[in-house]
């Protein structure tokens, strides 16, 4: 029962101070924003950087005319060597598909070459793991036996992994950054709220009311105060990024930039900004008012 009345009394000081409470939950929602926003990017940029390595592949051309026990073992060779995950062997005719699908419809053309006609090399494709250094291991892959060819895109690639990290941990710098200002603006707001409320506080404790009775309802409207700031923002994540996933059909230019599936990750978002929200309005509250009983006797 004393619960339900701290939360009903919460709940009557929300609308009581109407104007203040409408004033804080504004900063909220406009703080939240932001925070949502270069959240969903960041996470956006984990998903394309991940995509990116992942697509990178060192692919080895092999001579005419290597046999077949070479081919093996240059295959187990390679496999061993530090920061290639996979090596996989594609014969002529598995090449020749794989350069017909790289032109789409027009690469229909290049089917005149099937057979014997076929001017491609058998080839190894080399998966690689994150982070591995891939000049290094071209050039390890040059010195075996039976290999005509190395590519792996040269030091564009390198700079593009390069470049998508560092994109990425500047994100998660940036998000951390704008969550702390968050919180600290969202609670300032929060006490300012409280603060102006001093002499309700202080007539409370004139009247002999203990220092939970009085601090419980204050929490619960913090508490409020961040949910309610917290719609707007919780909104136009899920829709908005729905929206605009839809419009760009799930790509950012091109089938190597993916976006991050609508759904789990919006609920996941939201649930970020719910517990900011949350935490922030409870500590906010929380501060303010014990501040005014440990002064106000």
């Amino acid at each position: 029962m004393k619960i339900g009345r701290h939360i009903k009394e919460g709940l009557i000081g929300v609308l009581r101070h109407s104007a203040m409470s409408i004033s804080a939950a504004t900063a909220v929602t406009i703080t939240l924003l932001l925070v949502s926003m270069f959240l969903l990017l960041t996470l956006n940029l984990q998903q394309i950087t991940r995509n990116v390595e992942e697509s990178i592949q060192i692919h080895v051309k092999i001579e005419n005319g290597t046999s077949a026990e070479t081919i093996s073992a240059t295959q187990a060779a390679i496999a061993k060597l530090a920061g290639v995950t996979k090596v996989t062997f594609s014969d002529k005719d598995a090449e020749l598909d794989r350069f017909i699908a790289a032109f789409g419809e027009d690469g229909k053309i290049f089917e005149m070459y099937r057979g014997e006609d076929n001017p491609l090399r058998d080839a190894y494709l080399v998966d690689v793991a994150k982070n591995a250094t891939l000049d290094v291991l071209a050039a390890q892959i040059r010195g075996y036996a039976g290999i005509e060819k190395v590519d792996y895109g040269g030091e564009n690639t390198i700079k593009l992994v390069t470049f998508m990290d560092s994109l990425q941990n500047g994100g998660l710098l940036l998000v951390s950054i704008l969550s702390l200002l968050a919180i600290f603006l969202i609670s300032n707001t929060i006490k300012i709220t409280i603060n102006a409320r001093s002499d309700e506080i202080h007539i409370m404790r004139t009247l002999g009311a203990t220092n939970h009775f009085i601090r419980f309802p204050f929490l619960i409207e913090g508490i409020l105060i961040g949910l309610l700031g917290s719609i707007l923002p919780i909104l136009i994540t899920i829709f908005g990024y729905h929206y605009l996933f839809n419009a760009m059909g799930g790509v950012l230019a091109s089938n190597l930039f993916l976006l991050r599936p609508v759904f789990p990750m919006v609920y996941q978002v939201s649930g970020i900004l719910t517990g900011i929200a949350v935490l922030v309005g409870l500590l906010g509250s929380f501060i303010s008012v014990t501040r005014h009983l440990r002064w106000k006797r």
